[in-house]
Order: structure tokens, then C-alpha cells, then sequence
């Protein structure tokens, strides 16, 4: 997914959210008292309904943004596979971990993560909070499920970067083997 004008979406957002908001208004507008609308039922119906599908699109163009900005962000780095990110960024006793949270990562993200580094951080860069504000408690849960552990959520909120998380379940895994 390449984005030639990012710009551009974020303007068609604009616009859609003002043709919504206009019809919805628009039976308001016309009408001569509070108590008679000018429009019959179904005319105020179909103004809303037009309304709902412009606000749809607008939502859809909004994500659609959002995932051209982290394809941007990992344009010009190199593809890998889970096993490939863990061994080329990880120590030995890491590469495992972080080959089974990337996987984690990219079952709960509907963006290709083979260029992510370790470094990416979850809202600035992957944008996790923008495609599904559930998305990181989900990968917090998920991870606890995966290795047996528990995240606290002092602890969960310190993890800014998949370096950081990596390191924490490294840490509570030693920790849990003690």
C-alpha cells in the first residue's frame, strides 16, 4: 500500500464529514417552525441515512491513512519473517521471544509488519492506538496467555517499544525460572 497523497485522504475526510453534518442539518435548516418539517419522513430519512454512508467513509479513509503512514514508516526496510526479525535484531536468548510477540503483534494488527525494527514504538510509529484502540490491551493479554506471565499495568505502560517488551517478558521469564 503506497500513499501518493496523503494529504488528499485527509482532505476527502474533511469534505465527507461536512456533507454528512449538512445533511443532517438539512431538514433543520428548511424548516419553518420547530413543530413542521417541510420535508416528508422519508426525505428527512434519506438525508439521514446519506449522512451515515458519508460518516462511514469518512471513518474508512481515516484508516485507510492511518495504514499508508506505518507502510510509509517501513517503506524502505528490508521484509522478514518472525524467526529472521528475532535473529538479525535479538541476542540468542531473545531471537525466540521476539519472534513469538512479532507474531503476536501482527495477528492483532491488519498491517504488514516485516519491516518493523525493534526500536518501532507502538503509538508514534505503529500506530496501534489509531487502527484499534483495543489492539494494545488485547497484545497485553496475549502475551501473558503466551509465556505464562503477568504484566502489571504500571509495568505495561512503560513498554513504549517492541524492544521494551521484548526485554520485560525476557526479564519475568528469568525471573519465573528462578
Amino acid at each position: 500500500m503506497k500513499a501518493k497523497n496523503p494529504w488528499l485522504l485527509n482532505f476527502a475526510q474533511v469534505v465527507l464529514i461536512l456533507v454528512a453534518l449538512g445533511l443532517v442539518l438539512l431538514p433543520t435548516k428548511i424548516t419553518p417552525t420547530i413543530f413542521a418539517w417541510p420535508l416528508s419522513w422519508w426525505a428527512c430519512a434519506i438525508c439521514f441515512l446519506s449522512a451515515l454512508v458519508c460518516a462511514f467513509f469518512a471513518v474508512r479513509l481515516s484508516d485507510t491513512a492511518v495504514k499508508q503512514r506505518v507502510a510509509e514508516h517501513m517503506a524502505r526496510r528490508p521484509s522478514l519473517t518472525e524467526q529472521e526479525f528475532g535473529l538479525r535484531y535479538f541476542s540468542s536468548d531473545r531471537a525466540e521471544i521476539a519472534a513469538k510477540l512479532r507474531k503476536i503483534l501482527t495477528n492483532l494488527m491488519d498491517v504488514d509488519l516485516s519491516g518493523m525494527k525493534p526500536s518501532d514504538r507502538f503509538i508514534q510509529d505503529l500506530r496501534m492506538d489509531d487502527l484499534d484502540s483495543m489492539s494494545t490491551v488485547e497484545f497485553v493479554i496475549q502475551i501473558e496467555k503466551e509465556f505464562g506471565i503477568e504484566i502489571p499495568n504500571s509495568a505495561a505502560e512503560k513498554m513504549t517499544t517492541f524492544q521494551s517488551v521484548v526485554d520485560y517478558v525476557a526479564e519475568a521469564l528469568k525471573e519465573k525460572a528462578q
